[in-house]
C-alpha cells in the first residue's frame, strides 16, 4: 500500500504546471543577437541560437520568446506561439 503512495504522490507532482513557464519577452527585430542562423519554421514563425545555450523564437502575432534550449522542436514553437497548425 505505502507503494502506491508513493506512486501517486510522483505521479500527482509531475503536473504540466510545473514546467518551466515562458513568458513573452520585449519584441526585438527578427534575428537580432542571433549567434546562428535564423530558421524559418513557417512565414511569420522563425527561431534562431542566442549567446548562451538559449533559442529565440518569433511568432506570427509578434511575441518573441527565449529558452534554455539548442534545438528548436517544431511542437514546442507551436505550443508557445498559441498555434494549432503551422500555416
Amino acid at each position: 500500500m505505502l507503494r502506491f503512495a508513493i506512486a501517486a504522490a510522483l505521479i500527482l507532482s509531475c503536473s504540466p504546471a510545473l514546467a518551466q513557464a515562458t513568458a513573452p519577452k520585449k519584441s526585438a527585430k527578427l534575428g537580432a543577437d542571433c549567434v546562428g542562423p535564423v530558421s524559418m519554421l513557417a512565414q511569420k514563425l522563425a527561431t534562431c541560437t542566442i549567446a548562451g545555450a538559449q533559442m529565440r523564437i518569433w511568432c506570427p502575432n509578434g511575441e518573441m520568446f527565449e529558452r534554455a534550449q539548442d534545438q528548436p522542436h517544431v511542437s514546442l514553437v507551436r505550443s508557445l506561439c498559441n498555434m494549432l497548425q503551422v500555416p
